[in-house]
């Protein structure tokens, strides 16, 4: 029996509408009356032809699932908040993320930047180490179990066929779980895995993110998991700066894998890289218009079942959400741009010649201020210093970062209430894109994004009067100030200058 929309659950949680649908359950959309807060609701389906037996291993299954995520507290994993037993099944009630998986967007977007592949990697791998140090193997990761949010955060979700070391298997004898395409050589073997053989799942999907499928998939599940033991990958396609990452991820041999620790290293240091070394290294692809692209194009909300996993996840797309973005390097990096030094006094751009295309440059330059904080401005941006604030604009005016030091408040989250309150008093039908907590070279930060018509009067000179505009604010503490980071571009140029910005928010950091 399937649940019944705004039926309440446990006497709490309240099914709003059913988000997907998979071969052992349904995901609802519901709300904590409690706590006032959306949840994701996974109501386990028992099939009337499963024995009792089984019927009894499934719910042990559900309830292992749920103790075992539990466990984890990490921004990179998804949260299970509650567990409980109804008509005689079982209801997980996890956080509802509102991302879509990699799988997706590599699909409808292309190939992941090479240090936006790097990041997430990081991101990934720090989950991992977590649930290991905790005796949690995970045993799926890949493109489709990791969620990626619009500012970078990288979730891994579906804990579902994890294990806990020194726990009795509740899967028959023989049997594999996980994907064909990205499990470790040694699980296929029937050896003992462990978490080296999560490691090499990862190495499989940061592959993935720079060719669209994993380096063994072949079409076949046998002809596959054939490749997977007898073949090694192909790298012709995959950007130099990440060939060390992968190729000691994806040793055949546990032992002679790179450990975490190494993984971790290496990714770094291709972040640390100047983007013109690897982002460059990208083949130059045409760009084109595939089913997923125009279903996110088209449809209102993307909804992603997860079959024998812990959730559904959906996201609500706008109709701009179609646009490609940009899988080699911005615009910006293939103009011969005099590159601006630090911001001048004054903040009144001035006329200069149209920048002649002659030799590629980095898109971003690193820039430290006087006060100790450090970013990697857009290249040939022009800047202006102000007592508290600084801020650099493009030359065409269709784009504006600033950085603003606050000392005020130490609230990211009354810093951005502030914020809202004073845009609506100057600008014009604004609208809310959302606001989340994220987390900000270890601090917490509070993110607003939200579009805005500029009005007649205004205090910024880049900003042209009737003009729409698409704008995220970022708000930390550190140490005894609070920043304020914005990045603004015109709404029309806003999806294919989201991984620029990324970079450039991302990159913000306070001494070191």
């Amino acid at each position: 029996m399937v649940s019944d929309s705004n039926r309440l659950i446990a006497g709490r949680y309240q099914l709003l509408r059913e988000l997907g649908r998979g071969g052992m359950g349904v995901v609802w959309e519901g709300h904590d009356t409690l706590l006032n807060r959306q949840v994701a609701i996974k109501e386990v389906l028992l099939p009337d032809t499963m024995s009792p037996g089984d019927q009894e291993r499934q719910l042990l299954r559900t309830a292992r699932e749920a103790r075992t995520a539990a466990k984890l507290n990490h921004p990179s994993v998804v949260a299970v908040y509650d567990v409980i037993e109804e008509d005689g099944r079982p209801w997980i009630v996890m956080e509802l993320v509102s991302h879509p998986t990699v799988e997706q967007v590599v699909l409808t977007t292309g190939a992941l930047p090479v240090r936006e592949a790097a990041d997430l990697g990081r991101q990934v791998l720090s989950a991992l180490r977590t649930a290991h140090a905790a005796g949690i193997l995970h045993r799926d990761v890949k493109p489709s179990n990791i969620l990626l949010s619009e500012d970078g955060r990288a979730v891994l979700m579906d804990f579902g066929i994890a294990t806990v070391e020194g726990d009795a298997s509740l899967t028959r004898t023989g049997m594999v779980t996980g994907s064909p395409s990205f499990l470790a050589p040694e699980r296929v073997r029937a050896e003992n895995a462990g978490p080296a053989s999560d490691l090499w799942s990862l190495g499989a999907t940061l592959y993935a993110c720079m060719v669209g499928r994993s380096p063994f998939e072949r079409g076949d599940p046998m002809a596959t998991l054939n490749a997977l033991l007898t073949e090694e990958p192909d790298y012709r396609r995959i950007p130099p700066a990440m060939h060390p990452v992968l190729k000691g991820l994806l040793q055949k041999e546990p032992q002679d894998r790179v450990d975490a620790e190494e993984a971790d290293r290496l990714l770094a240091a291709i972040i640390a890289t100047r983007p013109a070394a690897q982002d460059l290294d990208v083949p130059e692809k045409k760009k084109r218009q595939g089913p997923g692209r125009a279903l996110l194009a088209a449809a209102a909300t993307v909804v992603l079942v997860l079959t024998g996993g812990a959730v559904v996840y959906f996201r609500t797309a706008s109709p701009a959400e179609g646009t490609p973005r940009a899988t080699t390097q911005p615009a910006a990096a293939t103009q011969a741009i005099s590159p601006s030094a630090a911001p001048t006094p004054s903040a009144t751009p001035s006329a200069t010649p149209s920048p002649t295309a002659t030799r590629a440059v980095p898109a971003v330059r690193a820039w430290r201020s006087r006060d100790g904080w450090s970013i990697m401005r857009p290249t040939g941006w022009r800047g202006a210093l102000g007592e508290a604030y600084t801020e650099w604009t493009r030359r065409d005016g269709n784009a504006h970062l600033g950085v603003e030091a606050v000392y005020a408040s130490l609230d990211p989250n009354q810093i951005i209430r502030d914020g809202q309150e004073t845009l609506r008093q100057n600008a014009q039908s604004v609208v809310n894109c959302g606001r989340r907590t994220v987390t900000h070279q270890g601090a917490k930060a509070v993110q607003w994004e939200f579009s805005w018509t500029a009005g007649e009067v205004n205090d910024a000179p880049w900003v042209r009067p009737g003009a729409r505009y698409h704008e995220i604010r970022r708000a930390v503490a550190i140490g005894d100030t609070a920043y304020v980071l914005s990045w603004t571009v015109a709404e029309e140029q806003w999806q294919r200058n989201r991984a620029l910005m990324r970079q450039v928010i991302n990159s913000f950091t306070v001494g070191g």
